[in-house]
């Protein structure tokens, strides 16, 4: 109620005075990071009559991403082939829509050397782009699945309004931008000829055929916010900022309408988010209240930064603890769910320092990096005397990835 309620209140007010400069009054919320800023803005607009149409739209990566494949030719295989915690071969070809049996078979052609469901490290997942670009089997299989899917996702995306000549906006937790690019994927297909325009809480970096204008970040985006980046966790933003149903595996249409396919959701996730958004929602009922324009300047006078780092960057053994037991995934397919805050032993919070964790991801060896959804959660449970420590070395690391990814966005955009 007094970190994240007004994090979310000042991000909504900047998306209210963003959209009415570009004319845009239909706004999605996308599932599910978009769900408690979706209930707070339809708060607002309900009670104080705000010109804006806020609606929900159930989404996600693997939604998107699967009826797109077929659709962005070679350019599939960079979402298949990404990085990410505890990565398989199995876990690949599920991203690509292919069934456990389908993924034995590719593997036997591809990568022979490995199981399944061995962990790849990046460099070996790297390697496996181009032979997957070679396997015409994985590629028809990759297809065939895409094609199946489109036509329920592009019938869901008309019925919500996404093919009307209306000027929009999406509104979602953001990151790198490909659920933006995915969407305009499927909506050109269908003959969609509008100009996509997203607003963000962060943007890290882009695709490489993005059109940067139509992406803004509120909290920092590609080409600044080092520091912001740095003392940030994306994962721990997705863990608080959530939805108390499951993923959207794709689309149905059920009693003639289009409706989400959902994921599975376990009883006592959906108690801990349940119990997360009523706290919200009584912030959401005192921020109604109180609103005009003295909450807007104060909105615009929050120290954010402040608020955030302390809770993101250096919790509390109260917060870790309470937090840092969320279930999360990083995978489009959320598969392998583990701790937000995993724990970690001595050496392996040695392996989060820069020069130990560059080692490990550029020359592999036997020993895996032990990854973390949330590395500072993780270094405050367990770090011990060695907290200061482990958690400089850590930081080092972020600032570090923040600024090569920052630079690379630069040169790209420059080259282009």
């Amino acid at each position: 109620m007094f970190v994240l309620g007004p994090a979310l209140l000042s991000f909504l007010l900047w998306i209210f005075e963003e959209a009415k400069k570009a004319g845009r009054y239909r706004l999605y919320f996308l599932a599910r990071d978009g769900y408690p800023m979706y209930r707070l803005a339809e708060k607002l607009c309900r009670t104080h009559g705000l010109p804006f149409d806020c609606r929900y739209l159930y989404a996600s990566r693997l939604a998107f991403r699967l009826p797109e494949q077929h659709l962005i030719g070679d350019a599939f295989l960079e979402r298949v082939c990404r990085g990410g915690m505890d990565v398989t071969f199995a876990a690949m070809m599920r991203r690509a829509g292919l069934t456990p049996r389908e993924a034995e078979r590719i593997a036997a052609q591809v990568c022979p050397q490995h199981k399944p469901e061995d962990v790849l490290s990046w460099k070996e997942i790297q390697k496996l782009r181009g032979p997957l670009a070679r396997c015409r089997d994985f590629r028809e299989l990759a297809a065939q699945r895409s094609k199946e899917c489109l036509s329920s996702a592009v019938a869901y995306l008309r019925q919500e309004g996404l093919l009307d000549e209306v000027p929009y906006a999406l509104v979602d937790s953001g990151w790198i931008g490909t659920m933006q690019e995915s969407l305009c994927h499927l909506l050109e297909s269908a003959g969609y000829r509008g100009r996509a325009e997203g607003y963000y809480f962060g943007l890290y970096s882009l695709p490489a055929s993005a059109d940067r204008t139509g992406f803004h970040g509120f909290y920092f985006e590609p080409e600044r916010g080092i520091r912001r980046k740095a003392h940030f966790s994306n994962c721990l933003f997705e863990c608080v900022f959530t939805a108390p149903h499951g993923m959207t595996l794709g689309y149905e249409n059920r009693d003639g309408r289009w409706k989400p396919r959902l994921a599975p959701v376990s009883s006592d996730q959906e108690k801990r988010v349940r119990r997360q958004l009523l706290f919200l929602e009584l912030y959401a009922e005192a921020a109604a209240g109180a609103y005009g324009d003295s909450l807007r300047r104060e909105a615009g006078r929050l120290r954010l930064e402040s608020l955030l780092t302390a809770f993101m960057s250096k919790p509390s053994l109260e917060e870790s603890a309470c937090y840092g037991s969320f279930s999360f995934s990083d995978d489009v397919t959320e598969d392998r769910m583990q701790p937000l805050a995993a724990r970690l032993t001595g050496r392996q919070l040695m392996d989060h320092h820069l020069l130990f964790r560059l080692r490990l991801t550029l020359l592999p060896g036997k020993r895996r990096l032990k990854d973390s959804g949330w590395i500072e959660g993780s270094i405050r449970l367990y770090g011990g005397k060695l907290y200061a420590w482990h958690r400089a070395g850590a930081l080092l690391y972020k600032y570090a990835s923040g600024i090569r990814m920052q630079n690379g966005f630069r040169k790209g955009r420059k080259a282009a």
